[in-house]
């Protein structure tokens, strides 16, 4: 990720989504303490506008369940 804002090309991308949420999950688990850069563009990705409303949605469908 040196030298890039997205895993793609120059604008967001599924795998930009599909890889802040693996990043997160790394976060939790305590494994990005040595990743700075990793952990500022999990933090871009959820900086994000739409990020916050589609987050809650994907959490309150998995909590219908």
């Amino acid at each position: 990720m040196r030298g890039r804002r997205f895993v793609v090309g120059d604008g967001v991308t599924v795998a930009d989504f599909v890889l802040a949420y693996t990043l997160d999950w790394g976060n939790e688990a305590k494994l990005l303490g040595d990743c700075p850069g990793l952990l500022s563009y999990m933090e871009r990705m959820y900086a994000r506008p739409n990020a916050p409303p589609r987050i809650a949605q994907a959490l309150a469908s998995i909590a219908a369940k």
